[in-house]
C-alpha cells in the first residue's frame, strides 16, 4: 500500500512541477514539417497556466522564440490549451 501511495505522490508532484513551465504550442504531426500547434510564423502562442506564470515570463519566451526581433503582445484566448496549461497569450514578432 505504502509503495502505491509513493507513486501516486510522486505523480501527482510531477504533475504540479509541470504546471509551473509556459511552452510555445508549435506541435507537429510526425513526419511533417508544417506545424498543426497555434503557433505559426510570424504569430507565436504560448501555453499557460495563470496560476504559475506572470507576463515576463511569457513574454521571455515569446521573445526568445521570435529572436533577434521584438514580440509585441497581441491578445489572450482563455480555455483553448490543455488542462493544465488552459490559456494563450499570442504574439507577433516584429
Amino acid at each position: 500500500m505504502h509503495k502505491f501511495l509513493y507513486i501516486f505522490c510522486g505523480v501527482i508532484l510531477g504533475f504540479v512541477l509541470n504546471a509551473c513551465t509556459p511552452y510555445i504550442d508549435s506541435r507537429r504531426q510526425a513526419g511533417q514539417i508544417e506545424t498543426i500547434g497555434q503557433s505559426h510564423a510570424p504569430n507565436i502562442a504560448v501555453c499557460y497556466n495563470p496560476v504559475f506564470s506572470d507576463k515576463d515570463e511569457l513574454k521571455s519566451l515569446a521573445l526568445a522564440e521570435c529572436a533577434p526581433k521584438d514580440a509585441v503582445y497581441q491578445d489572450t484566448v482563455y480555455f483553448n490549451c490543455t488542462l493544465f496549461y488552459p490559456n494563450t497569450a499570442f504574439y507577433r514578432c516584429k
